[in-house]
């Protein structure tokens, strides 16, 4: 897994409605390998405005986001937790005890 800073975060994804598969990923943006091709939505690093976010900002926009494509596009939120790991600054959000023990030498050190 390669890390994906949140600046660079664009979050991708399916949406489950109607039936459909959900899918979720966050994708590196600018996307020169058209990973996010076979995603119907993306927010994130894909919009002008993210950039000029501060760090603070960047984080409070990426719960909500997280938030809005779990609980109205029925992507589970467990797909949307495990794509999110791939950002340093997501893992840093989270409880000690809620960051999966592969990522927890971030913090022991």
């Amino acid at each position: 897994m390669t890390d994906i800073p949140l600046s660079d975060a664009m979050l991708c994804w399916n949406s489950g409605l109607r039936g459909g598969q959900p899918g979720f990923a966050v994708i590196h943006h600018p996307d020169r390998r058209g990973l996010s091709d076979e995603y119907d939505s993306s927010v994130g690093a894909c919009f002008a405005d993210w950039r000029k976010m501060s760090d603070r900002d960047q984080r409070l926009k990426l719960m909500i986001e997280a938030w809005h494509i779990a609980a109205f596009y029925e992507v589970p939120i467990k797909m949307v937790s495990d794509g999110l790991m791939v950002i340093p600054e997501y893992r840093d959000m989270l409880a000690y005890d809620c960051l999966p023990k592969q990522f927890r030498h971030e913090r022991d050190g």
